[in-house]
């Protein structure tokens, strides 16, 4: 005889959801319970969501470690860190800083800023323009003497020389100063903010450069990092809209351009190839509708630059495009970036391709080749037909168009 259990059968407890407490993570993030990626200015959930992105003032409690560590990492200059009222890390006034700045300063607006970029505006933007305001701005003169550091560390071959060790000094002042103008971003401080913004970019461009890419993993805090940039700027449209002829105004009015672009799907059918959806692999991967227009939107971005990537005499705003993509691409591709979706880190590849355009610039250098090659080496096989046009240009470089000022 079969007995049967009559016994009921005990109800399946579901398992508790349990989120690590930050006390770093921003306002917003805290307030909903979620957990905070702590990306300063702003960070990648408020950028989803476009939220106000606040971080509240370090606890009394914690100011004296933290100015301890203030006070190392600003020994190079010789003073002492004192963190004011806002939180923000402030130098002590030093014969030596002083100097140290004076040294960093002339270095930047004699050594860099003639050679900094690649077109008449963005020479006058990073170099006139940013030296006036560096006078003006404690975020802008961070900025300035963290560049000037990098590329007297990046010119001596030393990585971890003394330069180096300024650069990280003033990397940190420059974050801090920075949030605190996006916090309280008015007429006053937006041009400053946006010069900010554009000098820290240079930075993590500079950090591409010398990344690992064994095992390969996409570089998501440079494309966060831009990406942000785009928000700063968008808030920063609401008092510049009336100042057009301002820096940030020309820059803001040259950003919309592209988005109106990128919202069009203007450029996408130069590389319509990468959409394709055909091979079983290709049918394989999550998509829909928002995925699609993700991609095509991304596609779009970079369509004008790859129309152009060959051409005997460029048209003019090739290498801003270039700076452009990251800042003004979806979100949601930087997430699809992140989960390493074969088909996102294609068409990152195809970016990181042209990116060997503005190879000469000492902060870009052979980034883009590196992390193209790693990406090849990084995606399925299966999907490497969709790499060939990429692959030649990482054979021969000397083909693309060259866009450094004619004499």
């Amino acid at each position: 005889m079969t007995l049967i259990n009559t016994l009921p059968i005990p109800r399946k407890k579901h398992a508790k959801l349990f989120h690590k407490k930050t006390r770093t993570g921003c306002q917003r993030c805290r307030v909903r319970r979620v957990k905070c990626d702590e990306a300063r200015p702003i960070c990648n959930n408020c950028i989803r969501l476009d939220l106000d992105c606040e971080y509240a003032q370090p606890p009394a409690a914690k100011k004296s470690s933290e100015s301890n560590s203030a006070q190392s990492s600003a020994s190079p200059s010789g003073g002492e860190g004192v963190i004011n009222s806002d939180g923000v890390v402030q130098l002590a006034e030093t014969t030596a800083r002083r100097r140290l700045e004076l040294e960093l300063f002339y270095h930047y607006s004699t050594v860099i800023a003639p050679v900094h970029s690649v077109d008449k505006f963005s020479q006058a933007f990073l170099g006139p323009f940013m030296c006036q305001a560096a006078l003006r701005s404690d975020a802008v003169l961070y900025a300035v003497c963290m560049v000037a550091a990098l590329h007297k560390a990046h010119i001596s071959g030393d990585a971890g020389s003394e330069y180096m060790g300024h650069c990280l000094t003033y990397t940190n002042l420059t974050l801090q100063s920075h949030h605190q103008q996006v916090a309280n971003l008015d007429p006053d401080n937006v041009d400053f903010s946006c010069l900010t913004s554009s000098l820290l970019r240079v930075y993590r461009y500079y950090q591409l450069q010398n990344r690992s890419l064994e095992p390969y993993t996409p570089p998501v805090e440079w494309l966060r990092m831009c990406n942000t940039s785009n928000i700063v700027f968008r808030k920063a449209w609401a008092f510049i809209e009336e100042r057009r002829e301002s820096v940030s105004g020309r820059l803001m009015l040259e950003i919309s351009q592209n988005l109106e672009e990128k919202n069009r799907m203007e450029h996408s059918n130069e590389l319509i190839h990468l959409l394709r959806r055909q091979e079983p692999h290709e049918l394989e991967e999550q998509w829909d509708d928002d995925v699609h227009n993700v991609y095509k939107r991304t596609l779009s971005c970079l369509g004008w630059l790859w129309k152009h990537r060959f051409d005997s005499d460029p048209p003019y705003g090739v290498s801003r495009r270039l700076f452009l993509f990251p800042m003004i691409v979806d979100a949601q591709f930087v997430i699809f970036v992140e989960e390493q979706r074969p088909r996102a880190l294609i068409i990152l590849a195809h970016y990181f391709a042209l990116l060997a355009i503005i190879r000469q610039l000492w902060f870009v250098g052979d980034a883009g080749l590196r992390e193209a090659q790693a990406i090849a080496v990084a995606v399925p096989p299966a999907w490497l037909g969709m790499l060939i046009q990429p692959l030649e240009i990482l054979k021969d470089p000397s083909l693309l168009c060259n866009v450094q000022p004619k004499s």
